[in-house]
């Protein structure tokens, strides 16, 4: 399953909530083609699925997600039809983070903007793990809400490692709630969960060894 970033997606006069050129004027078309992802239809590219008893709900951080929106409406309606005896495991993703350790100041605005208009709704719905990318590197938080660790919060991992040059513009003094910060190595995740602990690895492709891990349990 593949989520739409801003190198899909962004382009002026093109409708993307960023008027960016980073599309390169592909303006998600070739994304939309080779990649059916259940979407409600074109242009909309927010879906919902299952694996397992993992339900996974994904966001366009290129659209419009602000209340009233279409995207606003989808979210709200995803969420609350998931079954949580049937996938006890909820995951919400997009492109770009909702909690970011960067010095660059657009990053952190639209890391605010996602805090104020989408994260009540993880906690609503008692979303246990937030996946990220845009930023190439890997960080981890501890559960939290509002920027306050909590032990009911949401785990948000941003997992931009995996291929691009890796990104460095980290702040000296990072945020504290987060627990894990690597922009040196390239790498990859695994989860695997069942009916009470949901497992997550940072494995690095230098070493094909795991250098973080976290477990939830219920």
């Amino acid at each position: 399953m593949v989520c739409i970033g801003n190198h899909e997606r962004d382009f002026p006069d093109s409708k993307s909530w960023f008027t960016g050129t980073d599309s390169g004027g592909e303006c998600g078309i070739p994304y939309e083609k080779r990649f059916a992802m259940p979407r409600p239809s074109l242009d909309e590219p927010w879906f919902g699925f299952s694996y397992g008893n993992i339900h996974f709900v994904l966001m366009s951080t290129e659209h419009n997600w602000e209340k009233g929106s279409a995207q606003y409406d989808f979210l709200v309606q995803e969420l609350a039809s998931v079954n949580r005896t049937e996938t006890p495991w909820l995951i919400f993703g997009g492109h770009r983070p909702m909690y970011i350790d960067s010095s660059e100041g657009g990053e952190n605005l639209v890391a605010f903007l996602l805090q104020h208009d989408i994260e009540s709704l993880l906690r609503e719905h008692s979303v246990d793990v937030g996946l990220w990318a845009h930023h190439h590197s890997y960080q981890r938080t501890c559960p939290l809400y509002q920027r306050k660790c909590t032990p009911n919060g949401t785990t948000h991992v941003v997992i931009g490692m995996s291929g691009q040059s890796l990104e460095t513009e980290l702040r000296k003094i990072p945020p504290n709630y987060f627990v894990k910060l690597d922009d040196e190595h390239y790498g990859y995740s695994r989860i695997e969960a069942n009916a009470t602990h949901l497992e997550f690895w940072y494995i690095w492709n230098d070493d094909n060894k795991p250098h973080d891990y976290f477990v939830l349990t219920k």
